[in-house]
């Protein structure tokens, strides 16, 4: 029987994720850039507490994070330097390496790997994110596609919950997720093709980045976000799993933490990219 008090809490700061992204989408690249630098200190510091909850705290967190934020912001134009942000990355990563010959912990070498990891998983597809919003306020004006590509990670989690919890029977991937099924990955895949369709035909600016033939080039991004989701949330799933963790944080009530509603995301982002690059030059 369901929790009618865990229920509303996981609805309401479910509610309030979503409306705090349409609101940054609908603001522009400065929105989506502020909503890609919080996802990413949230996100950056989070991993490191899963592999690290006895010394996460400490002053070498905090410079990890700041790595993850100029990683993130590296794709800002500056009238001084191209890519002033990934510079400071670069001086992040040189200090991080100092810092590991200085380090009074047990294995200084593993917490640098994990501050690595933390940079390539969550900051570099954030960075993609930021990148991708400034070129569609440039060739476009708006940075609504960016909703769409939520929207359909939504409608695909929606989907896979619907088709799996009422005729999930055949297991998708038991060892590393018990709970997703073949039922629900075909169900997700429907909702999200068939949104990515209708996003297609509207013809609004959700649809703006559709080179082409924008049913075509969204009908497609269905499947892409889907394959991308399911094994984004799987890699999650496997750290988890590995550090016997059933939630990346506490965070958001109901939900667990951050990376636990962004880690479909981050294997969307740059799928998408390199979806769009393919589309542009082959398929159109």
């Amino acid at each position: 029987m369901l929790d009618a008090k865990k229920t509303a809490v996981r609805a309401v700061s479910g509610a309030v994720y979503v409306i705090i992204i349409v609101l940054a989408c609908f603001w522009g690249d400065l929105g989506v850039t502020l909503l890609a630098g919080i996802f990413g200190a949230l996100g950056v510091s989070e991993f490191r507490k899963m592999r690290f909850p006895a010394y996460s705290n400490g002053g070498i967190g905090l410079y990890d994070v700041m790595g993850g934020l100029a990683l993130i912001f590296s794709p800002l134009p500056s009238a001084y330097a191209p890519y002033p942000f990934f510079f400071l990355w670069i001086a992040w990563l040189i200090g991080r390496m100092i810092l590991t010959i200085y380090s009074n912990h047990a294995h200084p070498e593993k917490e640098f790997a994990v501050d690595m990891g933390a940079q390539v998983y969550v900051a570099f597809p954030l960075a993609l994110l930021v990148a991708a919003a400034l070129c569609l306020q440039s060739r476009f004006d708006t940075c609504m596609p960016v909703l769409a590509v939520f929207i359909m990670i939504w409608m695909n989690d929606t989907g896979a919950f619907l088709f799996g919890s009422t005729f999930g029977k055949h297991r998708l991937f038991e060892r590393v997720s018990p709970k997703k099924s073949w039922e629900g990955f075909w169900g997700g895949l429907f909702c999200t093709v068939a949104t990515g369709a209708v996003i297609g035909l509207t013809g609004s600016p959700l649809a703006a980045s559709g080179e082409g033939n924008p049913v075509l080039f969204w009908t497609l991004a269905g499947v892409v976000v889907t394959l991308a989701a399911t094994f984004g949330d799987l890699f999650e799933s496997v750290i988890k799993r590995n550090l016997n963790l059933k939630d990346s944080g506490n965070l958001i009530p109901g939900h667990g933490g951050i990376l636990d509603r962004i880690d479909s995301l981050l294997m969307v982002i740059p799928a998408m990219i390199l979806y769009f690059y393919i589309f542009s030059l082959f398929i159109r």
